[in-house]
């Protein structure tokens, strides 16, 4: 995908229409103080096969969706801006009928719900997309705040 498509998704990511911001700018409020900037804490250093590929070819990531996230754009909004800044490319593998990033236009591979037929799908999905890591779709809503 190019990074007019990664554009397109981000733009596409949202559960509601735009907020009026005229109101809240003229009404005399003051503005907030700014928060602090918190990283989670992970326990967990990264894929070293993240950082082992040629750099011309994009970096494919799994995805593992069990159940419909309760925030579809949300994870979409992190795997676009991955996708655009560090060519990181999503591949969805989904348990479910309907994860919600369809939507989007993410590539989403249905993984059958058995644990050991599910286990042979994303070990041959990993092979074929050459995947450097797969991580859960539950983790990324957790970073997306």
């Amino acid at each position: 995908m190019t990074d007019i498509s990664w554009f397109e998704i981000l733009s596409r990511t949202t559960p509601k229409r735009p907020v009026q911001l005229d109101s809240l700018i003229t009404d005399g409020q003051k503005p907030k103080p700014s928060g602090k900037v918190v990283f989670h804490e992970m326990d967990l250093t990264p894929s070293a096969s993240l950082w082992e590929r040629d750099a011309s070819n994009p970096t494919y990531i799994g995805v593992r969706i069990l159940q419909p996230p309760k925030s579809a754009h949300k994870i979409a909004r992190v795997l676009a801006a991955a996708a655009m800044e560090r060519e990181v490319l999503p591949v969805i593998l989904c348990r479910v009928d309907y994860s919600g990033l369809e939507q989007f236009g993410f590539r989403v591979e249905r993984i059958p719900d058995d644990p050991s037929a599910a286990q042979a799908a994303e070990e041959e999905i990993r092979k074929f997309w050459d995947l450097a890591i797969i991580i859960d779709g539950d983790e990324i809503a957790l970073w997306s705040g």
